[in-house]
């Protein structure tokens, strides 16, 4: 977390919003007796240091460390939560509490609406990455002070200075000087016995520079002597906490400027080389368009940043932050109210702030576009991932998965309908000629022995040639295919499972290689685990992968509930779950809702209802006189929605005293259809036939694709030609940015040499 973090015009929780006063410490988690060896292994929520008010930072500097952990204990993380996330303090409150009562965000999200004024998950996501920036920020805090008293650099003036600041930018400019063991100018001079002198200086008092010559080198002119004494009032100007806030909101209120030029080293290329390659990772055409860019940071967009960024670690483009003039004229004159000193004031400004605050200022900048485009590069990759999460499976099909290839030939896997494997091997197609071949014998006899009803075709290398091999022998008039896209699969081959794969690996999102590795691993996690919550899995069916991600769940609970299985049998309610080893209350509060029971005793455990609202759900189909034995059937959905047309709702969730979120979501479980299992086509054709890879294109060409990807400025669509193409929001003609996994219709208008592929949408077929 080096950087301030934003949202639109909200701002992150180490942002300039950190509340001055702090109140009581929240209370601690309480474990279920049975869960205490789990709850150990468990990453909990650290209560961290906090911040004081500025009012008591007048204390020595052995009192003030002394104290720096007692201090820590007195903060309210709710109310600093609520002040920089801009929720209601009530709301921050209930949140964090159950948080600290071991509540999962899936949980809070569908079975704590109401605590959290019904906030979509992706706002709680949002509330809780803050609240884990708040308590970061709390251990900075801590950890400088106690830094700076082991090595004897802790002041008054610089506690201070540390309890003013108010995110870990403005910790870092203060903290930055005194990291290292040599001392600073400022040090050095008040090391020389100046220190006094400059202060008196400072406010009004006349000094004069000859009169503190000495024999020795530091002191030895007037110039000297007035540089050193500079530097201390430099030192004293940019840590004063007035000047600090002053700085803080006048950097709110400047329009900076985001410049890049092309680097000189990026003009020549390689000694010797037969063709045009320079001394560069990419072609420096890539980045033509920022060679010669300005543009004001309000305007930047966050791919634009990315690619900047990008360009710059490959010494392609040089990038700054012009800082305008009017934020030095502002702060200048706002010291020389704080000083009597103009003279002073006016050197020791100018030295700190070419020094100091002007190189702070352009980090500042540049740090918080960054983290605004990495948040949107995550957003972006998430929100496509959760779509292709959220695909509808294909249930109860024997399936063959094709992997094609040329050499190494096309590798086929069969699996049954509980996805256990029944067949692999490796076929060699003969795709140059026309009559049969062995492979395709071979191709056949696998698919009659285990009665195939679906193949999947990876969409990589020898994609277009294999779908067409298959169309010629006629496997595709009798089985449907479907084009599955193979990112990640390569990966994923060689790992034990699915958490293994590198989430760059996975073809989604936007410059999600530029993006930290583990802030782009934790949105993989958190997307998984709400994707999985969200839909529910079978407790007595899923596998390890699947439980280990659901809400209250870790490795070791589900191993214990494979355990469980294994030994007795599958689980006959959910109330079963309790009798799995290392499971107690809490945890089984946390899970249940998501763990499935169907065919059991209990008919609502097949639903989305959570066991603490069984009476209330039963209440209500009493009321309705509806049968919940018959829940599972067809028919149930259209009797529900009959009765509950002439029922009053409202009397009776307040009769009650339901809320209202609970009340929705029993009746949301009592309108859901059971899954059906009828056939899904997969007949419709996704690429044009008449063109296989990118020499056969040409301009204004027609092709059909499926869109791979969806980012803020357009959609990338497999066109089955090897490369995506992009559709820009400026191609779009009126409508709406397709969707993952939408089938369109486009036109070419650019081949990919030496550009990439760039259409224009048509229509969309879905």
């Amino acid at each position: 977390m080096d950087s301030v973090k934003r949202t639109g015009k909200r701002k992150l929780p180490d942002s300039s919003d950190v509340p001055k006063k702090l109140v009581s410490k929240s209370k601690k988690p309480k474990v279920d007796d049975k869960e205490q060896g789990e709850a150990k292994k468990q990453s909990k929520i650290t209560k961290k240091p906090a911040l004081l008010d500025k009012n008591d930072a007048g204390t020595s500097a052995v009192d003030v460390v002394e104290g720096a952990f007692d201090f820590a204990s007195s903060w309210d993380e709710a109310e600093l939560l609520s002040n920089v996330e801009k929720v209601p303090r009530k709301l921050a409150q209930n949140f964090v509490k159950l948080l600290t009562d071991g509540c999962t965000l899936p949980f809070i999200a569908r079975y704590r609406k109401s605590a959290v004024d019904n906030l979509m998950p992706d706002r709680l996501q949002e509330l809780f990455e803050s609240y884990q920036n708040v308590c970061a920020y709390k251990k900075k805090v801590k950890t400088v002070l106690e830094t700076l008293k082991k090595t004897k650099k802790l002041t008054p003036d610089i506690e201070k200075s540390i309890l003013s600041a108010q995110n870990l930018a403005e910790l870092d400019l203060i903290y930055a000087p005194l990291k290292t063991n040599s001392l600073s100018l400022a040090e050095r001079a008040r090391k020389l016995g100046l220190e006094q002198h400059a202060i008196k200086a400072l406010d009004g008092a006349y000094l004069d520079p000859g009169s503190l010559c000495t024999n020795g080198e530091e002191l030895a002119t007037p110039d000297k002597v007035e540089a050193h004494v500079t530097h201390i009032v430099a030192d004293i100007i940019y840590k004063d906490a007035r000047v600090l806030e002053q700085m803080r909101l006048l950097k709110d209120e400047t329009r900076f400027t985001l410049q890049s030029t092309r680097t000189k080293s990026s003009l020549k290329p390689k000694e010797n080389a037969d063709n045009k390659r320079y001394e560069t990772k990419s072609d420096p055409e890539t980045y033509k368009l920022y060679f010669e860019w300005k543009c004001p940071t309000h305007f930047v967009k966050p791919h634009q940043m990315l690619a900047l960024n990008r360009g710059e670690d490959e010494k392609i483009l040089t990038v700054k932050v012009i800082v305008p003039d009017w934020y030095y004229n502002k702060l200048e004159r706002f010291c020389l109210s704080l000083w009597k000193s103009s003279h002073w004031v006016k050197r020791g400004l100018t030295d700190a702030y070419s020094r100091l605050i002007k190189p702070w200022l352009s980090r500042q900048v540049r740090s918080e576009l960054t983290s605004a485009a990495h948040k949107e590069a995550v957003k972006t990759f998430t929100s496509n991932l959760e779509k292709y999460l959220l695909t509808e499976p294909v249930k109860n099909r024997r399936i063959a998965g094709l992997d094609p290839g040329f050499k190494a030939g096309c590798k086929v896997g069969i699996i049954d309908t509980d996805g256990q494997k029944l067949d692999a091997c490796t076929i060699h197609p003969n795709f140059k000629s026309s009559h049969e071949d062995p492979a395709f014998r071979q191709l056949k006899q696998l698919l009659e022995k285990h009665g195939v009803q679906l193949i999947g075709l990876g969409n990589g290398t020898a994609c277009r040639e294999t779908e067409s091999w298959l169309k010629n022998n006629n496997i595709s008039t009798e089985i449907p295919i479907v084009i599955v896209p193979e990112q990640g699969a390569s990966i994923y081959s060689i790992s034990k499972e699915a958490q293994k794969v590198d989430p760059k690996h996975l073809g989604v999102g936007m410059y999600q290689h530029d993006v930290p590795p583990k802030q782009l691993e934790a949105a993989l996690a958190c997307v998984v685990e709400t994707t999985v919550s969200l839909v529910g899995v079978d407790v007595n069916t899923a596998s390890h992968a699947l439980l280990r991600r659901i809400s209250g769940l870790n490795e070791n609970r589900a191993k214990k509930i494979l355990e469980y299985r294994s030994k007795n049998g599958p689980l006959h309610t959910r109330e079963d779950i309790l009798k799995v080893s290392g499971i107690g209350k809490v945890t089984y509060q946390q899970c249940a809702g998501f763990l499935k029971v169907t065919g059991g005793n209990e008919p609502l455990d097949a639903t989305v209802i959570h066991p603490e609202s069984y009476a209330v759900a039963k209440a209500f189909a009493k009321k309705l006189e509806l049968n919940l034995k018959d829940l599972t059937k067809p028919d149930f959905p259209a009797k529900f929605d009959h009765k509950l047309s002439s029922f009053d709702l409202e009397s009776f969730r307040q009769e009650m005293q339901v809320d209202g979120p609970d009340m929705e979501l029993i009746v949301s479980a009592f309108k859901q259809k059971s899954n059906a299992d009828d056939m899904i086509s997969f007949s419709k054709p996704v690429y044009s036939i008449s063109v296989q890879n990118t020499e056969q294109l040409k301009d204004g060409m027609s092709l059909t694709g499926v869109v791979r990807n969806v980012v803020p400025f357009g959609c990338f669509v497999d066109c089955g030609v090897g490369d995506n193409g992009l559709i820009h929001t400026s191609q779009m003609q009126g409508h709406p940015t397709p969707r993952l996994g939408d089938r369109v219709a486009v036109t070419v208008v650019g081949v990919p040499r030496p550009k990439k592929l760039q259409l224009r949408l048509d229509k969309i077929l879905d």
